[in-house]
């Protein structure tokens, strides 16, 4: 599952502003930053915390722990989340990297405590990659955070890691698709039909987005085939292993025919 940058962020802050609910509504979240899939639910990571969307005017918050969830990426092992400490908890001011054993219930204090706010945060085995709003840089760990390395000024709007290959990572710059073989010490460009806004990889599955049109590919991004046109434009792409979900016009619609056909969210 999937999935986020800036650019991303802002479709989703503006996307969902609005909605009224009673209870827990989306309204009520100032700003929504990520959105990712996890098995059959989608998590978002707010400015009050995490949450899980049930549908288009409700959510259900995760965890007790208030924190802003600026970077929120989930792996086999668990979720791993980025941003600043929220009204009366006592993390620090940027929390680093935070990790998650429990689908979000509870959180422990992973690396870069203090240091780090990384609004870009993406995950596949044992390797992270975030990109740090405070210092503007690119970082990389290859073995699940405990290690850091720099990789310079991010430039990259989203960043897919292959789930095969260590090193192995696609991201988007200025709508094209660059890949690189050794964790971003270097790139290239990927060429492509079409302006690429957001990208997804897990196992047996890369996909992209580009407008109103969702794309996939068999061959690491080498060539790509039209997966489904929607009726507006896509905001951000997730995914897991269960489904296909995608930001649009206010709401989170899902696939779990592999993108055939989608419909509007709701969690059950």
């Amino acid at each position: 599952m999937k999935k986020i940058a800036v650019a991303v962020s802002i479709l989703l802050a503006t996307s969902f502003q609005g909605a009224i609910a009673s209870g827990e509504s989306i309204g009520s979240l100032s700003h929504i930053h990520s959105v990712r899939a996890l098995g059959d639910q989608i998590l978002l990571g707010t400015h009050e915390g995490l949450y899980q969307y049930l549908d288009e005017k409700t959510v259900k918050r995760i965890s007790p722990e208030r924190f802003d969830v600026m970077g929120l990426a989930i792996s086999d092992k668990g979720i791993f989340a980025s941003g600043h400490p929220g009204p009366g908890s006592k993390l620090p001011e940027p929390v680093g990297v935070l990790f998650s054993s429990d689908r979000g219930a509870t959180w422990k204090k992973l690396a870069l405590t203090g240091q780090v706010d990384f609004h870009t945060l993406e995950t596949m085995g044992d390797e992270i990659y975030g990109a740090d709003s405070g210092s503007g840089q690119l970082m990389y760990s290859s073995n699940g955070g405990k290690s850091w390395a720099k990789r310079g000024t991010n430039s990259y709007t989203d960043i897919a890691p292959d789930p095969k290959g260590k090193g192995s990572v696609l991201g988007v710059k200025d709508g094209k698709l660059y890949r690189s073989a050794d964790a971003f010490k270097s790139s290239a460009i990927v060429k492509t039909s079409f302006q690429v806004d957001s990208i997804d990889w897990i196992k047996g599955s890369l996909i992209a987005s580009s407008g109103s049109v969702l794309y996939s590919s068999s061959n690491s991004g080498t060539s790509w085939k039209k997966l489904a046109t929607l009726p507006m434009s896509i905001g951000a792409i997730t995914q897991s292993s269960q489904l296909i979900a995608l930001v649009m016009g206010g709401a989170i619609y899902s696939s779990s025919n592999g993108g055939k056909s989608f419909k509007k969210y709701s969690f059950k």
